[in-house]
């Protein structure tokens, strides 16, 4: 194999890489965005007003 050919082979590898690991990201960022969210209110109202 010619040194050139190393090289590419090299940088195919190199973002072959890149790529897994941007898909494990993009797993993780996923899976959190899809988790249940509360909303919790609360209120207290006297009679006669706020005074």
């Amino acid at each position: 194999m010619a040194e050139g050919d190393g090289k590419l082979v090299e940088a195919l590898r190199a973002s072959l890489r890149e790529t897994a690991r941007l898909r494990q990201q993009n797993r993780a960022l996923t899976t959190r965005a899809r988790e249940p969210i509360a909303i919790v209110g609360m209120a207290c109202r006297y009679p006669g007003g706020v005074d």
